[in-house]
């Protein structure tokens, strides 16, 4: 797809034959408004805009306007120039977006090549993005569940942490465990344990506040960073994570298979994130000590550093 924006009619159907004969679709317009309502419409991978539809200050606001869309912004931008283009206009229309010139008068075959090449270009860099979504996700995602792996849930709490102790302001984790995880993996095989860990992600998503973060620490493990939640609001959250999971059922070959968690908080106090995390932890073994799906939270330290 191709937006062509030109002043004039006869330079715009010569241009769509040639570019049509060699497979492109053309939307014709005839000013720069037109151009920018095209290219959010259509989501064009090259617009071919002509430097006569614009004066020299306004020219700078069209490609602004195109290069600053949230949906246009990646369309390859080639410019139709005249042959007195100067150097220190062509480097400030590159510095502005423009991917390419076509300076008139020019060919059929200057015009496929311009626009080829654009349009090359484009896909390649469309392809760059998706190769680095990729590859971020490899690196900060679980595979299973698409919650944030160990590494990236940790990080996230140092940041959290370093917030919080910078605006003084309250923070707690819950560690989130599945109880006799184990056991369904030995009865049912590994594809069940794979749904419970799919249901368990689901349930915990759900009772989670948009500004939460959960995150897979390993196994049937997972991680809740809870900010500006003090003890209270902390125990609170806990308990729903731990009576949502205990609604949830998971089918699996003709059975219904029932799931708990057990579930230790701590609120922060001052400490560092590996300290946090150990007295959840401990808080975690008591709820599992006293009988599994149950929510424990962690006592307050002795020596408070807040």
């Amino acid at each position: 797809m191709l937006v062509l924006a030109h002043a004039s009619p006869s330079t715009r159907a010569r241009y769509t034959r040639v570019l049509t004969d060699v497979g492109h679709t053309v939307v014709e317009v005839d000013g720069a408004d037109e151009a920018i309502a095209a290219c959010r419409e259509h989501n064009p991978d090259v617009v071919l805009v002509d430097v006569a539809l614009c004066g020299e200050r306004e020219e700078e606001d069209l490609l602004g306007a195109l290069k600053g869309d949230a949906e246009a912004y990646r369309t390859a931008v080639v410019l139709v120039e005249r042959p007195d283009l100067d150097l220190e206009a062509a480097v400030s229309a590159l510095r502005r977006g423009v991917q390419d010139f076509l300076v008139e008068p020019a060919g059929d075959a200057e015009l496929v090549a311009r626009v080829e090449a654009a349009w090359r270009t484009k896909v390649l860099q469309e392809e760059l993005v998706v190769q680095s979504q990729r590859l971020e996700a490899l690196i900060f995602e679980d595979p299973l569940t698409g919650l944030s792996n160990r590494r990236f849930i940790l990080t996230q709490l140092g940041g959290l942490l370093s917030g919080a102790r910078r605006h003084g302001r309250p923070l707690a984790v819950a560690i989130v465990d599945v109880d006799l995880f184990k056991s369904v993996n030995d009865e049912h095989g590994h594809a069940a344990g794979d749904l419970v860990l799919a249901a368990v992600t689901k349930a915990l998503r759900a009772r989670l506040r948009a500004e939460d973060q959960l995150g897979r620490l390993g196994g049937e493990e997972f991680l809740a960073l809870l900010p500006d939640a003090d003890a209270d609001a902390a125990a609170t959250a806990a308990e729903a994570l731990r009576a949502e999971v205990a609604r949830t059922t998971v089918s699996y070959e003709g059975r219904e298979l029932g799931v708990t968690v057990s579930v230790g908080w701590a609120a922060w106090e001052g400490e560092p994130a590996e300290e946090l995390l150990r007295r959840a932890d401990d808080a975690l073994y008591a709820a599992k000590a006293q009988g599994r799906d149950r929510a424990t939270g962690a006592p307050a330290s002795l020596h408070r550093r807040i």
